[in-house]
């Protein structure tokens, strides 16, 4: 098979090119290419990138499937092609299947990535270039999803190839990349009767008729690779002939053994040696395994007829095929006896121990137990490293050479878990069929269990997950019985059912410590305070250090809970600070998660602080994360948490559209939790309207008999709704009711000893005694709202105590007084750019005869709230490059902003900056 001209595919081309200069002009641009096997998927992208009008570098990796459990392989190509050094952990994914290696996380993976684009853009656009996507690692896919939605003005252009972009192997957030309305979507299909004629005469002595190439395009759809075998198979004035019927296609499998069989005994071994090796391969290990004496003279034969491509030697000279149909042509073509021995002679030049064992099963052709045995212990060593997809796959590898049914049967099911802690929870439900196929045992029970948990399915997850509780053993591995503790305890966590959780996080607990990181303790502290036993919750973490650096399952587990049990008792200091510890400690070695959690946590304790900016960044990055990490489960809280402060600054269009994001997937997850989340989010979007009626009607399904459980819905701290439906049914004049709302939430939070519920308590009961005509009654309540919220000046429940005391008191006649409350609430609304808070207060003010009060704008109330958060970090005096690394995104994106800032503002120096967007006083 001769090098074939390109020929075609203009539109498509013109339209890349397109996307290339948007690219150049700071837009970066995502292109999916798809299309059927042989359609011409990789040589539109290699013409488009050796296009010498396109002067830009280009980073290009290319999946495998046999490489398709490497972590990071194909991320490792594309830092290959990079002209600086790249930083760790770059630097060290080359190592990463190598036995004891730590498998680092793909957040870090992916923040790496963004920086070193940033710095390959210097000179030129950058291309990067994945092809058969659907065979990269997952690793690698999740890393590149994660730096791909943070690229915002980056000169880089990403090409992507695959067979099909609704793959279950792709991670849901890469899926969600590619079907964005700003992804360029290039479905290839069949080439035309013009470009045919043109693909006769570059391939064949006699060129194509018009009548000819009308008969081909319709015989093969246009298919490049059946017009080829055609055009190697029948005689030119055959195709032109009407009443002559053409043949099928010989299959590319049957030209590629042709080929094959017209050369030299050497280079058939080396181009099959190669096969086994996969898409690329070192050309010394392909002639050891090949048993090439001359392998230079081989490799250029079979590059001359077509089966290799010959590529510009960047270390040593590498045998690679050009196509991946050539590959799996010649290794389905190689028979079953040869491929086996094939594949004993690569394990035997194999570098790496993981590399040997890979090539020692796919020689295997029959049960070994012995080899079966050394595949699941390699794979639970690459579960202790946390390299689950490369755990799953040789687990599955195991199975299949076990013997003994029972274990095999035990080892799918344990691959599966591992699909389901890599992320992979596509391929994971894929499976959900087989694991129900197995005997019913515990481990299958929690499996089943927990892809129900992943599914929305709850009640099918209680129901899976209790019953693998009663079928365990004394068999049954005491890991599996943690994990399904541990899976209750959320469970009935995110149900509200807190005591349900104690029970099961002590059971879990009392299995004893586990090899890998858990959520048990800290599933015990949480739900110990949500059962009003919060002492007993800090003390179940007590032994945790109160400062990090962070390592180990031990000190893990539990840091989580701390800080959000800090943050429902109103300590918003240390709260941030524990949930910023749990976010980088799991960040680095832990769950992932938790990770996204923990920045839903921060970004609410943040916004009850007052501190705005914050929780505006942190919230913006708990959604991403939670989408880039497939971990849907978070998605109400971060959606519903990032609406607060941004309906408290006045900012309703991107308010409405995480709260209707929040309200969309805890509908999808059905859960008591996720509802109180979204409809607290919509309270207080509604709130901020003066919809009062609104807040009523959003948050009564709170008050309503159909949740079965609600220890954390009725605990005081956990979720602002009630002191929100107070307000609001005191607003509609619906005062007996707010009343009956009222007294249960006052009373808890008096028992509970929860001052900033207190304080909101307090300033409800004043609002309420005020309706009413009690004017003393009101004043006290109002007057111990502000006590409960001591010395505390920076907190948002502060302020609106000051703001519904002085509108009490000016109610009153009081104008006086109420100015001074009220001047003290502008102020705190002021500094949060609180704006739709800002004009009650004037509208009070103004009532007291202050009628010059009008709004200072903020220095940032024209910045978005990414602009915010770089400004902020540059107000404190980090460097651009510590801005992107914070906030992962590109130093490119950071200039951006900065520029933007300083025009906004009308800003020459960072001093201005500085006294533009520091922190008030």
């Amino acid at each position: 098979m001769p090098e074939t001209v390109f020929l075609g595919r203009e539109d498509e081309l013109a339209r890349m090119a397109a996307r290339l200069r948007r690219a150049g002009d700071s837009e970066p641009q995502v292109v999916v290419v798809d299309g059927p096997a042989g359609i011409g998927k990789t040589s539109l992208v290699r013409r488009f990138v050796r296009d010498p009008g396109s002067v830009c570098r280009v980073l290009w990796a290319s999946g495998s499937e046999s490489e398709a459990d490497l972590p990071y392989g194909v991320l490792a190509q594309l830092v290959a092609g990079l002209a600086d050094e790249p930083d760790a952990p770059l630097r060290d994914l080359n190592g990463c299947g190598r036995a004891g290696s730590a498998l680092p996380d793909p957040i870090g993976v992916g923040s790496a990535l963004i920086d070193a684009l940033g710095r390959a853009q210097d000179r030129s656009s950058v291309v990067l270039v994945i092809d058969d996507m659907s065979w990269a690692d997952t690793p690698s896919l999740h890393a590149l999803t994660f730096a791909l939605r943070r690229l915002r003005v980056d000169r880089v252009l990403t090409l992507l190839a695959a067979r099909d972009t609704v793959d279950p192997r792709l991670p849901t957030g890469l899926r969600r990349i590619l079907a964005e309305d700003g992804t360029l979507r290039l479905t290839l299909g069949g080439l035309g009767v013009d470009e045919l004629a043109e693909l006769g005469r570059g391939s064949g002595d006699a060129p194509l008729s018009r009548r000819a190439a009308t008969r081909l395009q319709a015989h093969t759809h246009g298919n490049p690779l059946h017009i080829r075998a055609l055009l190697d198979q029948v005689p030119r004035d055959v195709l032109a002939a009407s009443d002559a019927a053409l043949p099928a296609p010989r299959s590319y499998a049957r030209l590629a053994n042709d080929g094959l069989a017209a050369c030299t005994v050497p280079a058939q071994r080396l181009v099959a040696a190669a096969s086994v090796l996969g898409m690329f391969s070192p050309l010394h290990k392909a002639a050891r395994v090949g048993e090439v004496a001359t392998p230079l003279d081989a490799l250029e034969e079979a590059v001359a007829a077509g089966l290799l491509a010959e590529e510009p030697a960047v270390d040593l000279p590498r045998a690679t095929f050009a196509h991946p149909l050539q590959r799996a042509a010649v290794y389905q073509g190689l028979g079953p006896r040869r491929r086996s021995h094939l594949h004993e002679a690569a394990a035997r030049v194999a570098d790496e121990p993981a590399e040997a064992l890979r090539h020692r099963a796919r020689a295997a052709v029959q049960p070994d137990a012995g080899l079966a045995d050394e595949l699941a212990a390699y794979a639970a060593r690459q579960a202790d490293e946390g390299a689950w997809s490369a755990a799953a796959a040789y687990l599955m590898s195991g199975a299949r050479l076990t013997a003994d049914r029972t274990r095999a049967e035990e080892r799918t099911v344990q691959a599966v878990e591992y699909l389901l802690l890599a992320g992979d929870v596509g391929q994971a439900v894929e499976l959900t069929d087989t694991v129900r196929r197995l005997p019913r045992t515990a481990q299958q029970q929690y499996v089943l269990g927990r892809l129900a948990l992943e599914s929305g399915r709850q009640d099918e997850a209680r129901r899976e997950l209790t019953a693998a509780w009663r079928s365990r053993s004394a068999d049954t591995e005491p890991e599996t019985v943690r994990c399904v503790a541990e899976q209750m305890a959320w469970l009935c966590l995110i149900q509200s059912d807190a005591h349900g959780a104690v029970s099961w996080a002590r059971r879990g607990l009392d299995t004893g410590p586990g090899d890998r990181a858990s959520l048990l303790r800290d599933e015990l502290a949480l739900a110990l305070a949500l059962t009003g036993r919060f002492d007993e919750g800090l003390k179940a973490v007590a032994d945790l250090p109160e400062r990090g650096p962070y390592s180990g399952a031990k000190e893990l587990d539990g840091l989580f809970a701390r800080g959000a049990l800090r943050m429902w008792n109103g300590e918003y200091d240390a709260a941030c600070r524990n949930l910023s510890e749990s976010c980088a400690a799991h960040r680095n070695g832990g769950l992932p998660s938790v990770v996204a959690t923990s920045l839903g946590y921060l970004a609410d304790a943040e916004y009850r602080a007052g501190r705005w900016d914050e929780s505006i960044a942190h919230s913006t990055q708990a959604v991403s994360l939670a989408e880039d990490t497939d971990h849907m489960s978070m998605l109400a809280l971060a959606h519903a948490v990032a609406a607060y402060p941004l309906a408290g600054r006045g900012d309703f269009p991107a308010a409405r559209e995480h709260v209707r994001c929040a309200i969309e997937y805890a509908n999808r997850l059905a859960d008591a939790n996720d509802l109180a989340y979204a409809m607290s989010a919509l309270a207080l979007l509604r709130a901020a309207e003066s919809d009062h009626a609104g807040v009523v009607e959003a948050l009564s399904p709170l008050l309503g008999p159909e949740l079965p459980y609600r220890d954390a819905i009725d605990e005081p701290g956990v979720f602002p709704w009630r002191h929100l439906l107070v307000e609001g049914l005191v607003r509609t004049g619906r005062t007996r009711e707010a009343e009956a709302v009222l007294v249960p939430y006052e009373t808890l939070a008096e028992a509970r000893g929860r001052r900033p519920d207190m304080a909101a308590a307090a300033r409800c009961r004043g609002m309420i005694e005020g309706a009413r005509g009690d004017t003393d009654a009101a004043e006290r309540a109002f007057r111990a709202g502000l006590r409960h919220c001591g010395q505390d000046t920076t907190c948002w429940e502060r302020a609106l105590l000051h703001l519904a005391y002085g509108a009490f008191l000016r109610r009153g006649s009081k104008r006086g007084a109420a100015a001074v409350e009220l001047d003290v609430a502008w102020a705190a609304f002021t500094r949060l750019d609180a704006v739709p808070f800002l004009e009650q207060c004037r509208t009070e003010l103004a009532a007291c005869g202050r009628t010059s009060a009008r709004p200072r704008t903020a220095s940032h109330s024209v910045l978005t709230p990414q602009e915010l958060t770089v400004g902020s970090l540059a107000a404190q005096g980090l460097s651009n490059r510590q801005i992107a690394r914070e906030l992962a995104l590109s130093i490119k994106t950071i200039e951006y902003h900065l520029g933007h800032i300083y025009a906004k503002l009308g800003l020459t120096s960072c001093v201005g900056l500085v006294a533009a967007l520091s922190p008030s006083p």
